[in-house]
């Protein structure tokens, strides 16, 4: 076996090598003072502090504060607040949030679902529906939707909005969409749909990608 300190006895014993006994490797003298006996807590206190010497109170006034003012907190409120913020400004996807929407209208629709909501297509036409009833919105979408289908637009944006200066301040019109887009006169020239990206009006508009002629 391999024994790699079996030459340090043969140098010590030729006197290559000298050892130092244990005391002298620390030539220091520990003296434990002694206690008096018989003394009480309070006494071996005393006795123990006896060369501690006090260093008073400094007659310098502390430096004064002004005092915090404590505005009235709403939890509720700041939380949505950053929320509202992260939302608008962040990189939270659309698709996980309350406004998404998306269909297949046409079986093979879902197959392309995913390249729609992150706008692989090309917009090749638009249509914005503020300030519509829903009469007026479903006559302008059916013209618009025919119209595309002729000028062969294969995918197109339909700006619907968010339905906050609605009487009830529901997305009236957005949810009228879906079941337009999914009509008999419609539903033959429509495959998908998906909420738009937020650079292309995110919850207040969709994607609408058409069949060919």
């Amino acid at each position: 076996m391999y024994k790699p300190f079996a030459v340090l006895e043969d140098l010590i014993r030729a006197g290559r090598i000298a050892t130092s006994s244990p005391a002298a490797a620390d030539q220091r003298d520990f003296e434990v003072p002694s206690l008096p006996s018989g003394l009480s807590d309070e006494e071996l206190f005393e006795y123990a502090m006896k060369d501690v010497k006090r260093l008073g109170w400094s007659s310098a006034p502390a430096p004064t504060r002004p005092p915090l003012e404590l505005q009235p907190q709403d939890d509720e409120s700041d939380a949505l607040r950053v929320l509202e913020e992260f939302l608008r400004n962040g990189d939270a996807a659309i698709e996980l949030t309350a406004e998404y929407i998306e269909g297949a209208v046409h079986p093979e629709g879902r197959l392309y679902l995913e390249e729609l909501r992150s706008g692989h297509f090309s917009i090749r036409a638009h249509l914005d529906l503020h300030g519509m009833n829903q009469q007026e919105a479903r006559f302008a979408l059916d013209e618009f939707i025919l119209a595309s289908v002729r000028s062969n637009a294969g995918c197109v944006r339909v700006i619907h909005g968010r339905g906050r200066h609605s009487h009830k301040h529901e997305p009236i019109l957005k949810e009228s969409i879906q079941r337009w887009l999914s009509s008999r006169r419609l539903s033959r020239h429509v495959m998908a749909y998906t909420s738009a990206r937020r650079c292309d009006g995110g919850g207040g508009a969709i994607y609408v990608l058409l069949r060919g002629r």
